[in-house]
């Protein structure tokens, strides 16, 4: 069991996003496909960004069951950290700590392994920055948008959740492994650990893990639970009420549907199965009709829904007939 003793309850915890969790375990869903296939789609969509990536100094911590270094994912420093300050956290991380955490990677592992790991830390750390980098560029950075505004929406559901409800409602939630026993969160595991947090307990929603949260416990870490959102739209599109398919065509339908979560038009495009062009005028046609709002950064729309398209999916939407 892992213990996150909180001391002041919920005044305790605060929510974050973490740009290079999402690399992190990004890799390791890339070493282990088969185990989440909800995810197929999206990673045959992007094969060609991913094939001929040199990840070997990432995924060589990737071993099922092995001890996944630390200081590969630093607990992020502020609600929204960037990519850059993430990895700048990573390289910052002191050379003692990188080697006592290869140390914990090598176990179990073959001895040449952790000759290599320890050997050099500075370059074992140095490498798995570059390979971090381009796994970011390649993949996540390109969607990043859409995946911030999906977090951010997460991260919002859940704070209204722990103010409307309290904390010991909401935390068995966000994974079934966790539970608020007096003033500590605990966390069903094999391990035995006690943390401190007097400076608070960090909760990081991930997308790119579905089954198992991770824990950060070591004392060079702010203590932080990763678990998995709730927000899936950017991975398979949602079910669409056969009567809005009727009212405005399969495809507008399904484009209303996914954009409960905010998105990007290249990711509707991916949802719905249609090029980002076709998306693009299906996307102008619903926003002309008061549907859905856009915005631009740069080179980048994100378009989510308003109230009056809000309100026309829950109208759609069936709903459980009352007894008589």
């Amino acid at each position: 069991m892992i213990r996150y003793r909180l001391g002041a309850g919920a005044a305790g915890v605060r929510w974050a996003m973490s740009p290079i969790h999402e690399v992190v375990s990004l890799a390791r869903l890339l070493t282990e496909p088969r185990r989440h296939p909800m995810f197929h789609p999206w990673l045959r969509r992007r094969r060609d960004r991913l094939s001929g990536l040199d990840l070997g100094a990432l995924t060589i911590f990737m071993a099922d069951g092995a001890y996944r270094p630390d200081f590969l994912d630093p607990s992020p420093m502020s609600s929204e950290p960037s990519f850059e300050e993430c990895v700048a956290a990573l390289l910052a991380t002191p050379l003692d700590q990188v080697r006592a955490e290869l140390a914990d990677a090598a176990i179990g592992r073959e001895a040449g392994l952790g000759r290599r790991l320890l050997g050099d830390p500075g370059r074992v750390r140095a490498e798995a920055a570059c390979a971090v980098r381009r796994l970011w560029k390649a993949a996540v950075e390109p969607e990043w948008p859409s995946m911030r505004q999906a977090l951010r929406a997460e991260m919002l559901d859940r704070a209204l959740q722990v103010n409307r409800e309290g904390l010991r409602e909401v935390l068995p939630r966000l994974h079934h492994s966790t539970a608020l026993e007096g003033d500590t969160v605990t966390v069903a595991s094999a391990v035995d650990v006690d943390v401190d947090c007097p400076d608070g307990l960090i909760l990081v929603p991930s997308l790119f893990i579905t089954d198992r949260v991770q824990c950060a416990t070591s004392a060079h870490w702010a203590p932080a639970i990763y678990y998995p959102a709730s927000g899936r739209y950017l991975w398979a599109a949602p079910a669409t009420p056969r009567s809005l398919d009727r009212l405005l065509g399969t495809t507008r339908a399904g484009i209303l549907a996914a954009l409960v979560t905010p998105l990007q038009t290249g990711v509707v495009a991916g949802l719905v199965g249609v090029t980002a062009p076709t998306a693009s005028e299906h996307l102008t046609v619903l926003r002309d009709a008061g549907l859905i709002d856009s915005s631009r950064a740069g080179r980048t729309a994100t378009h989510e829904l308003t109230d009056a398209g809000r309100a026309l999916l829950a109208a759609a939407s069936p709903h459980p007939r009352r007894p008589r």
